[in-house]
């Protein structure tokens, strides 16, 4: 009743291929299988030692070990991988049951946008989806339904080219059909995560919240700006999701600032999305630290909901990584706890932190950030996390996972 740690980078599959990075950006059940998407970000190579990209692993079963599922060339450092359902093609035609696709989408130096998608057969297939200049990568994905069209529409938060919107096409290549255009262009950062909330699809990009307008001819429309200045090196908000409202009637968005302000915002769309300060994660983590952080990035991933093994309640759990370093002029180098930690959100905003310890491992590894957390879609009772962060320092395979009964994640 533990952690265990279950992968560390710079080892080799059965297949005898090599599994390297210096990060887990994501963990996506899928298809009763555990994938992990890896990130070569910093990545120092010893003598000898093979150079690879981004990479998408997978493990099978409880008892199997990692293997490489998808190579990238090392110009995709990083990767950004989803699970997404469709239950109806892009002419609202009913299919025969639900499909269920992996997408992954490496970020690429050259500026090409591309979704390599994982059909039920086990096939990868290229899916182009726009090109430009310089580096460009896809953030985030959701499947939504119109709700003026009644159309199923997979989203795709690009950056720096718009958000992208696209339909279940059996016919077209990785059966996805993408439009031309962009819904939404013009923005400068990334689109971190998407959430529908009260039947209405909505987006986070620095610094705010925007609202899709369906119809036949959508539109975005910005409904929520943070109220103070943002650090230049945050990526703004992070982890948007849907959760009851506390009145019991509809929803609120839940939102993590990244920064020297980093905090969790419950913003209400029927009060015209005014927020409420949830909890002052620097000063969280001060008073259990004894010594206040700097800067703070909580909600790497989206937050992830667990159920309380004992009452059923859902909870929510997201990673959480802080540092010292008081120069933030740029991404800090220095400072950074190295403990593997996270936040559990409680009820109606009651928060716990908790850190990664496996005593097998003395001392523990550096682990620096819990970037994605998922439950295992072998038992419904493990829990799976991974991360690291380089923060812009050199390293050498880092990247890590371990694993925990949900009653280890979630003690007190």
């Amino acid at each position: 009743m533990s952690f265990r740690r279950v992968y560390q980078a710079g080892t080799w599959d059965v297949a005898g291929r090599y599994m390297g990075g210096t990060e887990i950006m994501h963990l996506v059940p899928h298809d009763g299988r555990l994938y992990a998407a890896t990130s070569t970000l910093q990545q120092v190579l010893a003598p000898g030692e093979p150079e690879v990209g981004a990479q998408v692993l997978v493990l099978e079963g409880p008892e199997s070990s990692w293997r490489v599922e998808r190579d990238f060339e090392p110009r995709h450092w990083r990767l950004t991988l989803g699970s997404v359902t469709f239950t109806e093609d892009g002419q609202g035609r009913k299919l025969p049951g639900p499909r269920s696709l992996l997408l992954a989408a490496p970020t690429d130096r050259t500026g090409h946008l591309a979704i390599e998608v994982l059909d039920e057969s086990g096939t990868w297939t290229h899916v182009p989806v726009a090109s430009g200049q310089g580096t460009a990568g896809i953030r985030s994905f959701c499947v939504y339904r119109d709700k003026v069209t009644g159309l199923e529409r997979l989203f795709a938060g690009t950056a720096p080219m718009g958000i992208f919107s696209g339909v279940m096409d059996p016919d077209a290549p990785g059966s996805l059909r993408w439009d031309a255009r962009p819904e939404l262009e013009g923005y400068r950062k990334r689109p971190m995560g998407f959430a529908e909330c009260n039947g209405v699809l909505h987006a986070i990009i620095h610094p705010g919240i925007y609202r899709r307008v369906d119809g036949a001819q959508p539109r975005w429309e910005q409904v929520y700006t943070f109220p103070e200045p943002v650090i230049p090196i945050s990526s703004g908000l992070r982890g948007l999701t849907a959760i009851p409202h506390p009145s019991g009637q509809g929803e609120v968005l839940l939102a993590v600032l990244e920064g020297d302000r980093a905090r969790v915002l419950r913003i209400d769309p029927a009060a015209g999305y005014r927020d409420t300060l949830e909890l002052d994660v620097l000063g969280f983590l001060g008073e259990h630290w004894g010594r206040r952080p700097s800067y703070a990035i909580a909600a790497y991933d989206d937050l992830t909901e667990l159920r309380h093994p004992e009452t059923g309640a859902p909870v929510l759990v997201m990673g959480v990584g802080a540092t010292f370093e008081p120069d933030l002029s740029s991404h800090p180098k220095q400072g950074w706890d190295p403990g593997g930690w996270y936040l559990v959100r409680h009820g109606e905003g009651r928060y716990a932190l908790r850190r990664i310890t496996d005593p097998e491992l003395v001392p523990m590894p550096p682990l620096v950030a819990t970037r994605s957390i998922a439950l295992s879609p072998f038992d419904g009772r493990t829990v799976f996390l991974g991360g690291y962060d380089p923060n812009m320092s050199p390293c050498r395979n880092t990247a890590w996972i371990f694993s925990a009964p949900l009653e280890v994640v979630l003690a007190s």
